[in-house]
C-alpha cells in the first residue's frame, strides 16, 4: 500500500516538475536575443490586414520555426461617417470589483458581441485592479505612477451610457456611443495630469514604444503579451496579443520585441497591458487564441460598430 502511494506521489511530482520546467522563461541579453531571434523571425515584411467589419481589420502571424503566434487588430477610431452615415464605433468596458465578480474577456466579448475585445489593466489575486480605470470621466481605480495607460477622448457630441449590476446580479458594462471616439493617447505615467481631459482610461504596465523609438531597457524575457499601440495622430488603434502559454507552439515575445512589432505596424507609441495567462483577444465574440484562457480577468474593453 505504501509502495503504491509512493509511486503515485512520485508520478505526481514528476508531472508537476515537468510542467513547471516547460514554462521557465529564461532571461536574455539584448545581444543574445538579436542573435537567437533576428527581427525577420517575428516581424513580417508586410502586414496583410483582413477586414473584420467597417473600420476594423485583423492580422495573424505564425512562424513555426521561432516558434511564435500572435494576433493583431487595427481600429479606425474616427469611424463615424467613414463607413456610412449610420456607422459609429462604440467603446465598451467592464470592470470587476472582486474575484467573485470577475468576468473573463471571452465572456465579456460574447455577452456584448464586440467586434473586438481584449483584456486590459493588471489585477491582484483578490481581483482588485492595479492601476487606473476611468469610465465616463469618473476614476474608479486609482492610478499607479510607475505604470502607463491608454486613454480615449469622445467626440464633442458623443453620448455616454452606463449600466451596472442589476437586481438579478447580471453583469453590466459602460459604453461610449452615438458620435464615437475622437482620439486616443498613451501616457508613460498614470498620474499625468492630462489624463483628466480624457473620458476613458485603462492602466497597463510600461510603454515599449515612444515617439517611434523602441525602449530597450527592459529584461529580455519571452511571455504571453497583450498590448495597445497608436498612430502618431492618435486616430488609429492597434491591439497586439502574443501567445505564450504553450511555449512548444509559441514562445511569446519580450517587451522590446513587442515594441518592434508595434513600430512595424505603424505605431508611434505602444503600451504593454496585463500579459501572461491573462492575455486574451476576441473577435466577433470569440477568442482567436489557439488555447483556452482559464483566467477570469478583472478588466476588459472592446469595440462594436453600430
Amino acid at each position: 500500500m505504501l509502495r503504491k502511494f509512493f509511486a503515485c506521489f512520485l508520478l505526481f511530482f514528476i508531472f508537476l516538475f515537468a510542467g513547471c520546467v516547460s514554462l521557465v522563461r529564461p532571461e536574455l541579453s539584448a545581444e543574445q536575443e538579436a542573435v537567437l531571434y533576428p527581427l525577420a523571425s517575428y516581424v513580417p515584411e508586410a502586414f496583410e490586414w483582413e477586414e473584420v467589419c467597417p473600420g476594423l481589420s485583423r492580422f495573424d502571424f505564425e512562424n513555426a520555426g521561432f516558434p511564435l503566434i500572435y494576433h493583431a487588430v487595427k481600429i479606425d477610431l474616427t469611424l463615424t461617417g467613414a463607413a456610412g452615415p449610420d456607422a459609429t464605433l462604440e467603446l465598451l468596458c467592464c470592470r470587476r470589483e472582486s474575484a467573485s465578480r470577475r468576468e473573463a474577456t471571452a465572456q465579456f466579448a460574447a455577452r456584448t458581441q464586440c467586434a473586438v475585445a481584449v483584456n486590459a489593466t493588471p489585477f491582484t489575486r483578490s481581483g482588485q485592479l492595479t492601476g487606473i480605470h476611468k469610465e465616463s470621466g469618473e476614476v474608479l481605480s486609482q492610478p499607479v505612477a510607475r505604470y502607463g495607460a491608454i486613454a480615449f477622448k469622445l467626440a464633442e457630441n458623443a453620448g455616454v451610457s452606463r449600466a451596472g449590476y442589476g437586481e438579478s446580479g447580471d453583469l453590466g458594462e459602460a459604453s461610449a456611443r452615438e458620435d464615437g471616439i475622437c482620439t486616443a493617447r498613451i501616457f508613460s505615467s498614470q498620474t499625468d495630469g492630462e489624463i483628466e481631459d480624457f473620458d476613458y482610461a485603462f492602466g497597463g504596465f510600461f510603454v515599449v514604444l515612444k515617439d517611434g523609438q523602441v525602449r530597450t531597457e527592459f529584461i529580455r524575457r519571452s511571455d504571453s503579451r497583450t498590448g495597445a499601440g497608436l498612430s502618431a495622430d492618435g486616430r488609429t488603434l492597434y491591439l497586439l496579443v502574443v501567445e505564450g502559454e504553450r511555449p512548444d507552439q509559441s514562445r511569446g515575445l519580450s517587451y522590446p520585441q513587442c515594441g518592434e512589432v508595434f513600430r512595424a505596424m505603424g505605431c508611434s507609441d505602444a503600451l504593454e497591458l496585463d500579459g501572461g495567462s491573462s492575455s486574451e483577444l476576441c473577435i466577433n465574440g470569440k477568442s482567436v487564441l489557439s488555447y483556452k484562457v482559464h483566467t477570469r480577468q478583472s478588466n476588459s474593453f472592446g469595440f462594436r460598430v453600430k
